[in-house]
């Protein structure tokens, strides 16, 4: 898609005002803001940049339940599986939120439910604890029902 001036500047404006809490682009996807993200994979932001933690933006999506914006980065070509610096890539990240929409998104795209965090628990183990929303247990066990 080809962007007009005006667009350039939103999208250099944006960029300015939310660097200030970060990478612009992780910072869009935290917040939630689906048209800044939108404007900035159009316009070719580096997808993989890293946040606190070495979170990267699909983590900050998952952690906030924004589907929309997840699926606009996974669809720009971001790394589905990117590990944070506790081992938690973003399906990990959206069942220890409790975000289903996320969780439901990343196993259809192929996320790995057998990726290990540091303490060595995947995110099936980590679906199966205490206070884990019902609809969230579901849907892993159903993905784990798909690659036996």
């Amino acid at each position: 898609m080809d962007l007009s001036p005006a667009d350039w500047v939103n999208a250099s404006l944006t960029e300015a005002l939310l660097a200030r809490e970060g990478p612009p682009l992780y910072v869009a996807a935290k917040l939630g803001c689906v048209a800044a993200v939108r404007v900035m994979t159009e316009a070719g932001t580096h997808l993989e940049v890293l946040g606190p933690r070495r979170e990267r933006p699909l983590h900050a999506a998952a952690a906030g339940g924004h589907a929309s914006i997840a699926a606009t980065l996974v669809s720009a070509g971001c790394e589905i599986d990117p590990q944070d610096e506790d081992g938690n890539t973003p399906l990990i990240t959206a069942i220890l939120h409790g975000q289903a929409g996320p969780v439901e998104l990343l196993l259809a795209v192929g996320a790995d439910i057998e990726i290990m965090r540091l303490d060595g628990l995947t995110a099936v183990d980590i679906a199966l604890l205490p206070g884990t929303p019902p609809n969230i247990q579901e849907l892993m066990l159903l993905g784990q029902d798909e690659l036996d």
